[in-house]
């Protein structure tokens, strides 16, 4: 198939992150790297034998050589760059969050329309084996009705490492950088949310640290997902159905490790005397022993799905299968869904 000539938008961490992924993807060749500083892209391109590299971000999509561009630059610049980059007629691949409201997102789809050229957010859990596989459980009610979920991210972050995320900013805060991978989990699972209760925790210059969230989606279920940049959360999600429950163990974001139990919903009974078989089982749970054999056995069957050497090459050979079909949006990520995301996220920010 056609190689796929890309530029890379950005010089950070993340964009030293994802050039590894981009090794592993056969039909990509990295040509180009831009950043506003000349230094930094000439750094980087050498690092990663890139053959060439723009001081500016106009440069390189004035490059037409370059087919797609992967934009990784702050967050706050994530839309504006979206959008010029579609203008120039470039398919784009942007790292979450897309944009920073709704209405940024919404001027991105209609730039994709106009243009005619592919765009999708780089939600990249959801093309992980073990997030396909919950999808594949809800979609087909393999445990019941689905109903809840619940879902939460967080890790103490040292604000002097990581100062975006604390100062105020368009792009800073918790719920853009972590809590948008819950909020999407939940929408990508039971649909759009119909009303939402919230709670956020500010640090002292406004900026988002810490948020719970209760979603009510309009097919009826519910979800409750946490969020924090300043102490350790489960950092899994429990999807629960009427006869079971299927569990993205920790990381959740980037989990292998899927936990699936299946029950029939009880039905107590009244007896006035126990029979045999009663005494018995009152018996053995008078032995730690048994408990603790039987706990082990009610956690449920653990399966691990590998996504394999690197976490972020599914997202990557998605969206270059996209490309090579002449594809203009995304099945798995269309921009309805990013904007549904952002939707809530703008409202939780408005309320409280």
């Amino acid at each position: 198939m056609k190689t796929i000539n890309f530029g890379i938008i950005g010089t950070g961490l993340m964009a030293a992150t994802m050039m590894e992924a981009f090794k592993q993807v056969a039909s990509v060749n990295v040509m180009a790297v831009a950043s506003e500083s000349a230094e930094r892209a000439t750094s980087f391109a050498a690092r990663f034998n890139i053959a060439k590299a723009y001081g500016s971000v106009d440069d390189l999509l004035t490059d037409a050589a370059v087919d797609a561009v992967y934009i990784v630059n702050l967050t706050e610049s994530h839309a504006a760059t979206t959008i010029k980059a579609l203008q120039a007629g470039k398919a784009v691949l942007c790292e979450k969050p897309i944009a920073t409201s709704e209405a940024d997102c919404l001027r991105i789809q209609e730039a994709a329309t106009k243009t005619g050229k592919l765009c999708m957010e780089a939600m990249w859990t959801h093309f992980l084996p073990a997030y396909q596989r919950l999808f594949q459980l809800n979609a087909t009610q393999g445990l019941g009705n689905p109903t809840q979920l619940y879902a939460d991210f967080g890790y103490p972050t040292n604000k002097e490492a990581y100062p975006r995320l604390f100062k105020p900013s368009a792009g800073s805060g918790v719920l853009l950088d972590r809590g948008v991978y819950p909020i999407a989990l939940a929408i990508k699972l039971f649909g759009n949310v119909k009303q939402i209760n919230a709670q956020v925790t500010r640090n002292q210059d406004g900026v988002d640290t810490e948020a719970y969230l209760i979603l009510s989606h309009e097919n009826g279920c519910k979800s409750q997902l946490s969020t924090s940049i300043q102490s350790l959360q489960q950092n899994r999600a429990v999807l629960s159905f009427t006869e079971g429950a299927a569990s993205l163990e920790p990381p959740v974001i980037g989990a292998e490790a899927l936990i699936v139990q299946s029950v029939q919903p009880h039905q107590a009974t009244y007896q006035s005397s126990l029979g045999l078989k009663a005494k018995i089982k009152q018996m053995l749970k008078q032995s730690a022993l048994l408990r603790k054999l039987k706990s082990k056995k009610s956690l449920g069957k653990r399966h691990f799905y590998s996504y394999g050497q690197n976490q972020y090459v599914p997202v990557l050979n998605h969206f270059c299968g996209l490309v090579q079909h002449n594809k203009l949006e995304s099945d798995v990520i269309p921009l309805s869904f990013s904007s549904e995301v952002l939707r809530v996220v703008d409202q939780v920010k408005a309320a409280v």
